[in-house]
């Protein structure tokens, strides 16, 4: 086997603390004590400590960065794009002040507690997505002040589907400015999806996550967004790829019949949309069919995932079972490891001004 390229990492995460946000709180926000970020039923992912995250929720920043370098010097990855855990939840707060004024918060704090301690750890930032004027005016700062280059979208929470021209300015804003914008999934608000009296977390955390992000997918491609706003690179994450010939087939069958009146901004089917597309999945290697999606799709829109340090994330025997695919080329291994993230998120190319 040929050696191993470096590898990104598109989707790993960070256990940030609200006390770290906190310090970055402007007043009169500061002197608030109720908690940043909105949280649903508790769930006990871990299960009475038999499934763990690979480290403690109680770490500093500076903890997790030195464990996170660590892991990567280990096992030979050069950048790891890491997303929030619970801070994604600012999504849901209905307050728009202090959305705004918790985003901010957050985008400071990853910029300053971990970007700024290497440049292999990208962070990304969050947006107060329930008033777009304001999440425009947030992402032109976080990217040209902080030199944030992706923003995390949240399935769960939203006023709209993320389709809906309501969110038009954020789109435009981000093909703009040319950050990365990445759909994350999200279980906190279950009831959203039809499982509101869903009594285990196995179901909730088997069907809320990818039900949210199917959801969104449709209402983006559908409503054209892709198309709107020419340069727009999007990110679908962390449920996998085997799904999409299926749902890209129902959707192609709706627009053979409906497109004309309700897809009218897609000229192409959605399938032959999203080939052109810089549009961009993470990957399980686990995956049965994973050869037959990548195919189907091409293997130019495929990233590969750590999800570390979360107590569900395989890694480090994803990253292993995928370089070592019997399935797979050695040219589509190299795309899904390095290539397509480089481009994703235009790692190594200067920002714009």
């Amino acid at each position: 086997m040929d050696q191993r390229p470096l590898v990104i990492d598109a989707d790993g995460h960070i256990l940030e603390r609200q006390e770290d946000v906190r310090k970055y709180l402007k007043a009169p926000w500061k002197q608030r004590g109720t908690s940043l970020w909105p949280s649903g039923q508790p769930w006990d992912p871990e299960l009475f400590g038999r499934l763990k995250f690979k480290y403690s929720h109680d770490l500093s920043p500076a903890e997790q960065v030195k464990i996170w370098l660590d892991v990567m010097d280990e096992h030979g990855m050069e950048t790891a794009v890491c997303f929030a855990t619970g801070g994604q939840n600012i999504e849901r707060l209905q307050e728009p002040a202090f959305s705004v004024a918790v985003a901010r918060a957050f985008n400071d704090h990853v910029a300053n507690e971990y970007n700024n301690r290497t440049n292999r750890i990208k962070a990304v930032g969050l947006l107060p997505l329930g008033n777009p004027g304001e999440a425009r005016l947030e992402m032109r700062r976080a990217v040209k002040e902080l030199g944030l280059i992706c923003f995390q979208l949240l399935s769960q929470g939203n006023l709209f589907p993320l389709g809906d021209p309501f969110y038009n300015p954020i789109y435009e804003e981000a093909a703009s400015l040319g950050c990365a914008l990445a759909l994350h999934p999200g279980r906190g608000v279950p009831d959203e999806v039809g499982a509101g009296r869903v009594r285990t977390f196995s179901e909730i955390h088997t069907y809320v996550m990818p039900a949210s992000m199917l959801l969104h997918f449709t209402s983006i491609i559908y409503n054209g967004v892709p198309v709107r706003f020419p340069g727009l690179r999007l990110a679908f994450l962390e449920m996998g790829c085997t799904w999409i010939p299926y749902w890209l087939d129902r959707m192609d069958e709706h627009w053979e019949k409906r497109g004309e009146i309700e897809m009218p901004l897609l000229q192409k089917k959605p399938s032959q949309t999203i080939k052109d597309l810089p549009i961009y999945f993470t990957v399980e290697s686990g995956e049965t069919l994973l050869p037959e999606a990548i195919a189907y799709l091409g293997d130019d829109h495929f990233m590969y995932s750590s999800d570390f340090p979360h107590w569900d994330g395989e890694f480090p025997e994803n990253l292993d079972s995928l370089w070592n695919h019997k399935s797979l080329s050695l040219e589509t291994k190299r795309k899904i490891l390095r290539e397509n993230a480089m481009k994703f998120f235009q790692l190594g190319i200067e920002r714009r001004q």
